[in-house]
């Protein structure tokens, strides 16, 4: 079997640490990070830089906890909100929802590019990539296609 020269690892570190730049969305830099880690790959600075991020708020939490001591009348408390707080970073609601609607629409509009660059006109494309998969309709393609036409 030949070896194919294709680094999908690096591949996908490289277009989740671009998408992360360019939206900010924090389950980007946290899905690369740990596919680096996972793979012994080099952490991206940008996606090193934002779990450091993190791990000094949580760090600023643990400090006031170890200060407090057996303080009982006055506990550091921790909740989940501010935890998500922290995780988020600039305020997103849901950084992995958008990551999913986001990088649907990528793969979406690059399915409908490949049609293109096969030789398709726009319209036989975006209906080509309708009808493979099922739960896509012409509407939800063609919008994801004008997405990525605008952003790339």
């Amino acid at each position: 079997m030949t070896k194919i020269g294709i680094d999908l690892i690096g591949n996908e570190i490289a277009d989740l640490t671009t998408f992360f730049e360019e939206t900010g969305n924090v389950a980007a830099a946290w899905r690369a990070y740990s596919l680096a880690r996972q793979h012994s790959r080099t952490v991206p600075d940008a996606i090193q830089t934002e779990i450091d991020r993190f791990a000094a708020g949580l760090a600023v939490v643990a400090e006031q906890a170890m200060r407090a001591g057996v303080d009982v009348a006055h506990p550091v408390t921790f909740r989940p909100e501010e935890l998500g707080a922290i995780w988020r970073g600039d305020g997103k609601a849901d950084p992995i929802g958008a990551l999913q609607r986001d990088w649907r629409n990528v793969s979406i509009g690059a399915a409908v590019a490949r049609q293109i660059e096969n030789g398709k006109k726009v319209g036989a494309a975006i209906e080509a990539v309708a009808e493979s998969v099922p739960y896509l309709n012409s509407e939800t393609v063609r919008k994801a296609w004008q997405k990525f036409q605008r952003n790339g």
